[in-house]
């Protein structure tokens, strides 16, 4: 089988390519145009591979030897550790024997159609969609460690892989922290990396170290990655229609006519409503002078305009205390847009207090946002609670305004 292998950058642009078969091992990702890469799509099979922030992947164990009983089953079975609704995300589920570990591969829904139709408009056929982790060489028996180049943020990003749909990112300081668990379960007899081996961690040191090169894919490593193919199942909502207009123009046409009549009906029909709503304007206009003898009726349909005048200035009159969350969200919101790199994943008001779930790269930024709340925003927030996972921090945020007294104070700390 001949094999094009696409790579997407985090911003999707800059694509690079490899050529793979049976007879070329290996090949080196080049950076290539879309008119290139589409040249050398012909006769092959094209595989996608997508930054690995967009795809999660995971094992689960569920006995069934029924597979569509199988694929109802895991989307529940993971709810609780997903932070996204089961229902906006794609499946992927490979299962080696009946009744052992079914691997996993998740990715947003609108995301998978994103790409699938990126590509589609550069009419490049696309017949596998992986992460880009599951194309990095590894021995059998084996893990291969890469470290990637390092981020905008000044992380160092590592990638693991550690069977044929199996691995995980993390930064390379925890990577350690990361490996334990697995290094309980079963140890590798090699390791894959383009870390020096005293670099990696201790338990790892005294194994056979094959040096790699992460621009490098080989065939056989991508092959035995493909049945997790994030493609399986999915149904792309934005797939060019086949429809054939010409069969149903004569049913088109005689629909127009109907429309057309039913469009003199509703002129009458409007007609009428013009009618009903003079008479309404009178009503109205009889009962505003007899509510509010002493007024004028400056012109026709004044009335309501005037009761709601008069209305307005007798609410004046009274004190009302309303429960809102509307001055909250607006002193939050603009802070929020110069935190370009936090998400809010869900907001809930209570007892003038706003509940909010963000999403952070690491928890030093909500740190720096809470502090500007109070600065800035002249609101209090504080963390309810935090989750930190490989690459991410979900926070649960309280907001709340801030007292007189603690405005002042820190008024002047800032000042001093």
């Amino acid at each position: 089988m001949q094999l094009l292998v696409i790579k997407i950058s985090v911003t999707h642009a800059n694509p690079e390519y490899a050529l793979l078969g049976k007879k070329q091992a290996e090949d080196r990702f080049t950076p290539g145009d879309w008119t290139k890469i589409r040249s050398l799509a012909k006769g092959r099979k094209v595989i996608l591979l997508l930054p690995n922030n967009e795809v999660v992947l995971t094992t689960v164990n569920i006995p069934s030897k029924n597979k569509k009983q199988l694929h109802q089953a895991i989307p529940y079975a993971l709810e609780d550790t997903l932070a996204e609704d089961i229902e906006n995300l794609h499946f992927a589920i490979h299962q080696k024997t009946a009744l052992g570990d079914s691997y996993v591969a998740i990715i947003n829904r609108e995301r998978l159609d994103f790409f699938i139709d990126l590509l589609r408009k550069k009419n490049i056929p696309v017949h596998y969609v992986l992460p880009q982790l599951l194309a990095q060489p590894f021995q059998n028996k084996g893990w291969s460690i890469l470290q990637q180049s390092t981020d905008l943020n000044g992380n160092q990003p590592v990638t693991v892989r550690l069977d044929d749909f199996n691995g995980f990112t993390c930064d390379k300081n925890l990577l350690s922290l990361f490996l334990t668990e697995q290094l309980e379960k079963s140890s590798p007899e090699v390791i894959t990396s383009n870390i020096e081996s005293n670099e990696l961690p201790e338990d790892l040191q005294a194994l056979t170290l094959v040096k790699a090169d992460p621009a490098i894919v080989q065939y056989q490593s991508i092959e035995q990655a493909l049945p997790l193919n994030l493609l399986t199942g999915f149904v792309s909502h934005k797939k060019e229609s086949n429809f054939n207009w010409k069969a149903w123009r004569p049913p088109i046409v005689l629909a127009s006519l109907v429309a057309a009549a039913g469009l003199g009906i509703l002129s009458w029909q409007n007609n009428q409503l013009e009618q009903e709503n003079e008479q309404l304007d009178q009503t109205m206009d009889k009962l505003f002078l007899a509510t509010f003898p002493e007024s004028r009726i400056a012109g026709k349909g004044q009335s309501a305009e005037r009761m709601r005048i008069n209305l307005s200035e007798l609410k004046k009159s009274q004190i009302e205390t309303v429960d809102s969350p509307l001055p909250l969200i607006s002193n939050i919101g603009p802070l929020l847009n110069t935190y370009k790199d936090l998400t809010l994943k869900e907001i809930r008001y209570q007892e003038n207090e706003l509940l909010m779930v963000m999403q952070s790269p690491n928890l030093t930024r909500i740190e720096a946002f809470k502090k500007e709340a109070a600065t800035k925003s002249k609101l209090k927030v504080s963390i309810k609670s935090s989750t930190t996972t490989a690459n991410k921090v979900e926070a649960i945020l309280n907001v709340a305004p801030l007292d007189a007294a603690s405005i002042k104070i820190d008024e002047t700390e800032v000042q001093s």
